[in-house]
């Protein structure tokens, strides 16, 4: 009989799971300047949401991946900077980029990737990251 997963072993370090509420973050986003967003979102994340069809949506993907990855980390964000996560959403897929002491944490761990995927119901967001 044939397997239903490849050869490849996955070795799980951490989960992580994030619900905002995008209203929430739609109040934040219609509140501060772009200078001000900056402490939570890099420019890349804030000229993508811009751009998108939802930017307050977007936001709130970016605001629970960054949560969600730091609950994978096992750490919280607690000594990491928001910024030291980048969020890029393609076409319903989150890449997660680390930077700085979000990176190091990371390679103390071992992991080497993160797989994520995110859900919208009831103006909520939910995402969902895997630390392999």
């Amino acid at each position: 009989m044939a397997s239903l997963f490849s050869s490849r072993t996955f070795s799980i370090k951490g989960l992580g799971i994030d619900i905002t509420p995008i209203q929430r973050i739609a109040r934040l986003i219609d509140r501060y300047d772009r200078e001000t967003l900056n402490l939570l979102f890099t420019l890349g994340e804030i000229d993508r949401c811009q751009a998108a069809n939802d930017p307050h949506q977007d936001y709130a993907i970016c605001f629970a991946t960054k949560e969600a990855v730091g609950k994978a980390l096992g750490t919280g964000l607690a000594g990491i900077g928001w910024n030291e996560i980048e969020v890029d959403i393609t076409h319903s897929k989150l890449i997660i980029h680390l930077q700085g002491e979000a990176s190091i944490q990371a390679k103390q761990q071992g992991i080497r990737e993160f797989l994520a995927t995110w859900c919208y119901w009831d103006q909520h967001v939910l995402v969902q990251v895997l630390a392999q």
